[in-house]
């Protein structure tokens, strides 16, 4: 008789996500694999979030979780509390799985234990249809490691360029989330960085796989950057940084890491910039202890991109703030 399949935890935390969370839900219930569990979560929604969730519970292998709004590490916490699962699934709610995305992931890492495994991703905007997209180019950096810390270093930007694996492409073992205990109930930004850095450390390696696994939405109309002009969000993200430099520097202090931590501490002061100048000055310093001269992003079109150049990212931060202020005000007129 054949073993049973391992099974999966799916950790859903949901806030306010009424619009999509029933098409999230459908793309659970519709998993090749047969073996899940998911625990959604909802952090104090005031929409329909709770009852359309709960519609799904007629599956048998979805729970409704309610608890005051308290943050989506509380909710992760909460439902990681309650699972069984060999592996762990981490899903936002406005977000959706291929059907193939278990199988696909529980196959790799059954015969590579210790493991994490991650796949394609693709970006999509509300209307779009992601089915005939194409994953983002960072999907085609990932890559099969047994070397967790020169995967975060080449992450992290070490070798000149940044990528980004998001939340939901994560299949995370059992072994591993219990090694490295909770989400960190502090974070607003960054969480889930922190939180990979911790289980990439903490794993053999890495394992891929193909195809298009996780569909990442964004609606039209949010700013996307907005989450950088409040100061809890930037001293979250500061926080996040150092945890993660913390973590990696005890296994790496090469010149590609601080070139790295560099340039990390540096976008995090240009975000602040003009109005945090405290923020600004705690991570200049931090970039000054790297030694290494950090890589400056794209601000703007050639004027800015100008300005910087000539006089500074300074100066080329004051000039776009001015040029959309003056924008603004002539949408309002």
């Amino acid at each position: 008789m054949p073993d049973a399949p391992p099974p999966v935890s799916i950790i859903i935390p949901a806030y306010n996500a009424g619009k999509f969370i029933a098409e999230t839900l459908d793309s659970v219930v519709r998993q090749t694999y047969p073996s899940w569990e998911a625990f959604v979560v909802d952090d104090g929604s005031r929409d329909q979030t709770i009852a359309i969730a709960k519609s799904f519970e007629k599956y048998g292998s979805i729970r409704v979780l309610e608890q005051k709004n308290s943050g989506a590490c509380v909710a992760r916490n909460l439902g990681m509390s309650l699972s069984r699962g060999k592996y762990i699934q981490y899903l936002d709610a406005d977000d959706v799985l291929s059907p193939d995305k278990l199988e696909k992931q529980v196959e790799v890492l059954e015969q590579n234990p210790g493991y994490l495994a991650i796949c394609p991703t693709v970006h999509f905007m509300n209307s779009e249809d992601y089915l005939t997209m194409s994953p983002r180019e960072e999907s085609f950096w990932i890559h099969d490691t047994n070397d967790p810390v020169d995967f975060l270093v080449r992450l992290y930007g070490g070798d000149g360029e940044r990528w980004m694996v998001q939340t939901s492409a994560w299949l995370t073992p059992r072994s591993v989330t219990d090694q490295i205990g909770p989400w960190d109930e502090r974070l607003l930004l960054d969480q889930d960085g922190e939180y990979f850095a911790r289980a990439v450390l903490a794993s053999k390696g890495i394992r891929t796989t193909g195809g298009m696994n996780y569909y990442r939405r964004f609606s039209y109309g949010s700013n996307i950057s907005a989450k950088a002009n409040k100061i809890e969000n930037l001293q979250s993200a500061l926080l996040a940084l150092d945890l993660k430099a913390g973590y990696l520097e005890q296994h790496n202090r090469s010149d590609r890491f601080q070139r790295a931590m560099s340039t990390l501490y540096m976008e995090i002061a240009i975000n602040a910039y003009p109005m945090f100048p405290e923020l600004v000055a705690i991570c200049e310093e931090r970039v000054r202890k790297t030694g290494k001269k950090p890589e400056i992003p794209v601000l703007g079109g050639k004027l800015i991109e100008a300005t910087k150049y000539l006089f500074g990212w300074k100066a080329a931060k004051l000039l776009r703030k001015n040029i959309h202020a003056i924008l603004k005000r002539g949408r309002v007129s």
